[in-house]
């Protein structure tokens, strides 16, 4: 072996103990010191089209008119999948109030089937991957963390970005009045 790839590969190896130890630190971290950010208002819908699981061209344009709850996530982020029953819970909640949660994974589309169909999510799911970095940001989310959801009103403006978990009340709190405003 060459000293050139010797080197390369103790350089790998050192990035990916260190991302490891971040990712263990941040996972191990009691929620209540877990940093959110939550801002109310500001902008409009913005469209995309990304496949949904079953590689269909999907348009945020399709649950215009409904209440929006679009969640940027991915199966490898303990706080996002803390967070998913919650949205399952809340899409049973209001199948006929015009309320329509949407996740988007950053993540690979073999990663996300194995992980919808063990918890049944029961909203759609559209495949980010990487290409949904940038939409995170046009949403507000400059620094790509996740778990990052933004509420949409059925007349297509922005209500709610917040960066981090949402607790039931909390999510409850801001989505009811959003539903019984026609």
């Amino acid at each position: 072996m060459s000293a050139t790839f010797k080197n390369l590969l103790l350089l790998i190896t050192a990035v990916l103990a260190l991302a490891g130890g971040y990712w263990i630190a941040q996972s191990m971290r009691p929620a209540e010191q877990v940093t959110t950010t939550l801002t109310y208002g500001g902008g409009e819908l913005i469209d995309f089209t990304l496949p949904d699981l079953e590689g269909k061209k999907r348009s945020l344009h399709e649950w215009r008119g409904k209440v929006i709850v679009l969640n940027f996530w991915a199966t490898w982020c303990p706080p996002c999948r803390e967070e998913i029953p919650l949205f399952i819970s809340l899409q049973k909640k209001h199948p006929a109030d015009d309320l329509q949660v949407i996740g988007v994974a950053i993540d690979n589309l073999t990663a996300v089937m194995v992980y919808r169909q063990s918890v049944r999510i029961n909203y759609p799911i559209l495949i980010g991957e990487e290409d949904a970095l940038p939409l995170v940001a046009r949403y507000g989310n400059r620094m790509g963390s996740l778990p990052f959801t933004v509420i949409i009103d059925r007349s297509g403006s922005i209500v709610v970005r917040k960066l981090g978990v949402f607790n039931q009340t909390e999510l409850e709190s801001l989505i009811d009045p959003l539903l019984t405003t026609p």
